[in-house]
C-alpha cells in the first residue's frame, strides 16, 4: 500500500506542475479544448471523491470505541468531521458530507470468511468508485432512499440502488440486471439534479405514504427569523412550507412579470451611443438585479398588507410603522431618521425614507424638536384617503414610471409637491408609484410634475434625448351623451 500512496503523491506533484503550466494559457484555448479540460478535471474530481470517501470510512470506523483508542483522539480531534476539516482544509459542510457518504458506503467483514459484505448502497458505491458519479451524485441518489428506508423492504431498496446506478451510467432504467444496454456513444451522463429526480420518483413509488411524515417534519422545522441591523441591512432567513413558498412566489412573480408589449419608448427617442442601445442585453429602465427586484416586490407585498386593514390590531390600533426624525433635519432634507426594529431596538434610516413613508398610506409621523419635544403628529389629512387613492389609481393605471409592471393596487401614492413644502393631499398632487420608484425617485433622473391635474414625466436623456415632459396614465375617450338619451 505504501507504493500506491507514493504513486499518488508523485501523481499529485506532477498534476500540480501540469496545472501550473496550463493556467496561463487557458484564456487562449478554443471552446472545444476548454470543454476537454473541464471533462478531464471532472473525471479526476470524481475519482478523488471516491478516494476521500473510502479514506473517511476508515477514519469513521477507527474513531469508534474507547476515546483513548480513537483515531480522532490521536490527532487531537473530537469527531471525524473535525479531523477532515483539518487535513483536507475544507469547511464543516463539506466534511459532514464526506462522513455521511462514508457511512453509506462502509463495508464490514463477514465473521465466517472475513470477506467484505455489501455496503448499504453497494451499486452506487461501485459507481462512485469508478468515477461514474461523484460525491454530489452519490448523496443526491441516496437522500430520497434514506428518507424512506425504515418503511421500504431491504430487497426493494437494493433494487432501487441497482436502478439508480444503471441510470447514472446512462443505461435503461427498466432493463433487468442481465439485460442492461449501454448508452449511445455521445449520450450525456445525468447530472446530480437529474439523478436526484430519478431517485425521488423511485422513492415515491416504493413509499407512497412517505409524504405525510415528511410534511410533519417540515412543519416542525418551519420558521422565519429577522436579524439585527448590519451595514445598513437586516438579514432575513427562514424555512418556508411548500404552499407558503408557492404563494410568495406567485405574488412576487405577478409583480415582476414583464409587460408583454415591452417598455413604452417615446417616438422621439434616440439612444446616444451603442452602449446604451436597446439590444445590448442590459435594461436601462430597470438595472436592478433579480435579488433586488425580489426584495422590492416583498416590500410592496408588506405595504399592501399593511394598507389592507385586515390584520389584527397591535396595541389597540392597526399595525403602524412609526418613523421618528428631528424637525430640523426633516426640514433641511438631510440627516437620519429612526424606525422601530422590534424588541425596543431602533434602526437608523436615511431621511428620504421618512419622506417616503410620510406620504404613503397607513403611516404615522412623529416630529421632535432639538429638545426632544413632540412638535407634530401625522394626521389623516396628510395621507390620501381611500376615495382619493381609488381615483388616482383609476387615472394613472399603475406606477407611472415607464416600463414598471407594478399594478395600481400595489402602488403607494406620492405627493408630487411634498406636504412639508406646502403640497396638498389632493388628487391634483398625488401620483401612483411603486415602492421602489417611490423610494428612489429623488436619486434617479426621472422627474414628475402635475399639469392641470394630470401627471407628466420627464425621463433620462438615454430614454428621451430631448427630455420633454410627457403625459402619463391611461388614455380615455371622451363620453358624450346622445340627444334624448336617458338613464332609465
Amino acid at each position: 500500500m505504501d507504493d500506491v500512496i507514493d504513486r499518488l503523491e508523485q501523481l499529485q506533484a506532477d498534476f500540480a506542475a501540469v496545472v501550473g503550466d496550463a493556467l496561463p494559457h487557458i484564456a487562449d484555448l478554443p471552446d472545444a479544448q476548454v470543454m476537454r479540460l473541464l471533462d478531464a478535471s471532472g473525471r479526476m474530481l470524481r475519482s478523488n471523491d471516491a478516494l476521500q470517501v473510502a479514506a473517511t470510512a476508515q477514519v469513521r470506523e477507527r474513531s469508534e470505541g474507547l476515546r483513548a483508542e480513537r483515531m480522532t483522539t490521536s490527532y487531537g480531534c473530537d469527531r471525524p468531521a473535525d479531523l477532515l476539516q483539518m487535513v483536507l482544509r475544507v469547511d464543516a459542510r463539506s466534511a459532514a458530507r464526506l462522513v455521511k457518504a462514508a457511512g453509506l458506503t462502509a463495508q464490514v467483514r463477514g465473521i465466517t470468511d472475513g470477506e467484505f459484505l455489501p455496503s448499504r448502497y453497494d451499486e452506487l458505491r461501485r459507481a462512485l468508485a469508478d468515477a461514474t458519479i461523484g460525491l454530489d451524485g452519490f448523496l443526491a441518489a441516496t437522500a430520497p432512499l434514506e428518507a424512506s428506508r425504515g418503511r421500504v423492504a431491504p430487497d426493494a431498496l437494493a433494487e432501487a440502488d441497482r436502478q439508480i446506478a444503471a441510470f447514472a451510467r446512462g443505461r435503461l432504467a427498466d432493463a433487468d440486471a442481465d439485460g442492461e444496454r449501454a448508452p449511445a456513444p455521445d449520450a450525456p451522463a445525468p447530472t446530480p439534479a437529474e439523478i436526484a429526480q430519478f431517485a425521488q420518483v423511485l422513492a415515491a413509488y416504493l413509499d407512497p405514504d412517505g409524504a405525510e411524515p415528511t410534511d410533519d417534519a417540515a412543519s416542525r422545522g418551519r420558521g422565519l427569523w429577522i436579524g439585527r441591523l448590519r451595514d445598513g441591512r437586516v438579514p432575513l432567513r427562514g424555512e418556508l412550507l411548500p404552499e407558503v413558498a408557492s404563494q410568495l412566489a406567485r405574488l412576487t412573480d405577478s409583480l415582476l412579470n414583464p409587460r408583454v408589449e415591452g417598455v413604452p419608448v417615446p417616438q422621439s427617442v434616440h439612444f446616444i451611443d451603442s452602449e446604451s442601445g436597446p439590444d445590448d442585453g442590459l435594461d436601462p429602465i430597470d438595472p436592478r438585479t433579480r435579488a433586488q427586484r425580489m426584495h422590492d416586490a416583498f416590500a410592496v407585498i408588506l405595504s399592501a398588507a399593511a394598507r389592507g386593514g385586515e390584520l389584527p390590531d397591535l396595541g389597540g390600533a392597526a399595525p403602524t410603522l412609526v418613523v421618528t426624525v428631528d424637525a430640523a433635519d426633516y426640514a433641511a432634507g438631510f440627516g437620519w431618521a429612526r424606525v422601530d426594529g422590534g424588541d425596543g431596538v431602533e434602526m437608523g434610516v436615511p431621511i428620504r425614507v421618512a419622506a417616503q413613508v410620510g406620504c404613503a398610506g397607513g403611516i404615522q409621523r412623529v416630529l421632535f424638536d432639538d429638545h426632544g419635544r413632540i412638535v407634530s403628529l401625522g394626521t389623516s389629512g396628510r395621507i390620501f384617503n381611500a376615495l382619493q387613492r381609488r381615483a388616482i389609481i383609476a387615472r394613472d393605471g399603475g406606477c407611472i414610471i415607464p416600463g414598471c409592471t407594478i399594478p395600481a393596487t400595489w402602488c403607494e401614492i406620492h405627493h408630487v409637491i411634498e406636504h412639508a413644502a406646502g403640497g396638498a393631499t389632493h388628487t391634483d398632487n398625488g401620483v401612483a408609484l411603486c415602492w421602489h420608484h417611490h423610494r428612489t425617485l429623488h436619486l434617479s433622473e426621472w422627474q414628475v410634475r402635475m399639469r392641470a391635474g394630470v401627471p407628466e414625466i420627464r425621463g433620462p436623456s438615454w430614454w428621451d434625448r430631448g427630455r420633454e415632459w410627457r403625459r402619463v396614465g391611461r388614455r380615455r375617450a371622451r363620453v358624450r351623451s346622445s340627444p334624448g338619451a336617458s338613464c332609465g
